[in-house]
């Protein structure tokens, strides 16, 4: 008399084999989301330097001396999150001198001292590498 269904070693290797294609696929897609998050960030850098540059210039070659608030919404609709690993997302810009700006804590750093030589200079605040090898304050 035959029996229909699976038996216990056929159940075992399927399984097996499920757990090896998942962990053959999960590492590539948690990797493909990171760069995903990187390049958004990079796009809001972009946007947040095109808005620096039409404030700066139309006001006769000054750049802002706030954190960027004057900004919006003229020139960008919002202060854009910035998403990096290691930081919660995050709408903050510390500002000063490179050297007070510069906290390492996430968010965005902004240069509004004018007699700093990176004066109107903004980056991601970290000194954490994208996955080129590029450290975010350099971008």
């Amino acid at each position: 008399m035959l029996t229909k269904g699976f038996t216990k070693l056929e159940v075992l290797i399927t399984v097996l084999v499920f757990a090896f294609l998942l962990g053959c696929t999960v590492p590539r897609v948690v990797h493909l989301v990171h760069k995903a998050k990187e390049g958004s960030t990079k796009h809001r850098l972009v946007k947040m330097r095109s808005a620096i540059a039409a404030y700066y210039g139309e006001h006769q070659g000054t750049y802002p001396t706030d954190d960027l608030s004057c900004l919006v919404p003229k020139y960008i609709e919002g202060i854009p999150m910035v998403t990096i690993p290691g930081f919660r997302p995050s709408h903050h810009v510390s500002t000063g001198s490179y050297e007070q700006a510069f906290t390492n804590q996430g968010g965005w750093a902004y240069v509004n001292d004018p007699t700093d030589p990176r004066y109107g200079d903004v980056f991601v605040n970290t000194n954490k590498e994208d996955s080129y090898g590029t450290a975010w304050n350099l971008h």
